[in-house]
């Protein structure tokens, strides 16, 4: 049987970030919210860490915590990434291109005497007579 996760609102865990930063112990606002200590530790790294923008809620993280301006900075750095990866592409199949030899655009390739339908003929095998 599995137990319901409790999820706390972000103005619960506001007022008793606001309650810890007032001067109150984290075990008067445990036993006061009816709270986990630990939990109570976990909320103060995020607060100390985010400030106003901790706590956003499930799954809204990133949407609430960028304003316009990081949103912008997030794009451009994501097209950087893009054009990074692509310039290393590039920059590999150019060295490939520069390591094979060149070849004059007007000559025919050259013929590879394996290929089918190459005009010159193999050497004939001659049956040996001696077995």
């Amino acid at each position: 049987m599995q137990l319901a996760r409790t999820v706390y609102t972000r103005e619960l865990k506001i007022a008793a970030m606001r309650a810890l930063d007032a001067g109150e112990t984290g075990a008067q606002v445990a036993r006061r919210m009816h709270l986990s200590p630990k939990m109570l530790e976990r909320w103060r790294a995020e607060w100390r860490a985010q400030g106003e923008w901790a706590f956003p809620g499930v799954g809204r993280r990133s949407q609430l915590a960028l304003n316009d301006a990081s949103r912008k900075i997030m794009e451009l750095e994501r097209k950087i990434g893009q054009m990074t990866i692509e310039n290393d592409l590039l920059k590999k199949v150019l060295a490939q291109l520069k390591s094979q030899p060149r070849r004059d655009a007007t000559a025919p390739p050259p013929l590879d005497s394996t290929a089918p339908g190459s005009t010159r003929k193999s050497p004939k095998r001659r049956k040996r007579e001696d077995a």
